[in-house]
């Protein structure tokens, strides 16, 4: 099978790298297009610096990929939500995310809220630190 386009939500962690890598493994060159998204939902960015150091980020993932990224987006809010709108408004059909296996995670994982939401194909990334 064959995906047209890929998202892949970050944390802006080095396990960010490893998520890219996964995604990149699922795409066919030429043809599928990969957008990364970073979700955050208990802050508001206060500054411009900080704002410039989310984008900073994520544009250095973009380039580390070595994979034409078509879209970029930081963005404040529940994560499935987020995640559920991107992929109706831009025809994702495949999302990519990462779960951590430490007690928080275990007790607060997103991916049965993004499981029940979104309503496309969904790859988990085994993320062991």
């Amino acid at each position: 099978m064959s995906y047209h386009h890929i998202l892949v939500a970050v944390d802006l962690s080095d396990s960010s790298t490893h998520l890219i890598k996964k995604a990149i493994a699922q795409a066919t060159p030429d043809l599928s297009e990969l957008s990364i998204v970073y979700v955050d939902k208990d802050h508001i960015l206060e500054g411009k610096s900080e704002k410039q150091q989310i984008k900073q980020r994520l544009q250095d993932l973009a380039v580390e990929s070595g994979y034409p990224i078509n879209d970029i987006k930081a963005l404040i809010g529940d994560l499935h939500v987020q995640i559920a709108n991107i992929v109706a408004e831009k025809e994702i059909d495949l999302v990519v995310c990462g779960h951590h296996h430490d007690l928080l995670s275990n007790l607060t994982s997103h991916v049965p809220k993004l499981v029940k939401s979104i309503k496309t194909d969904f790859l988990v990334v085994s993320l062991d630190d």
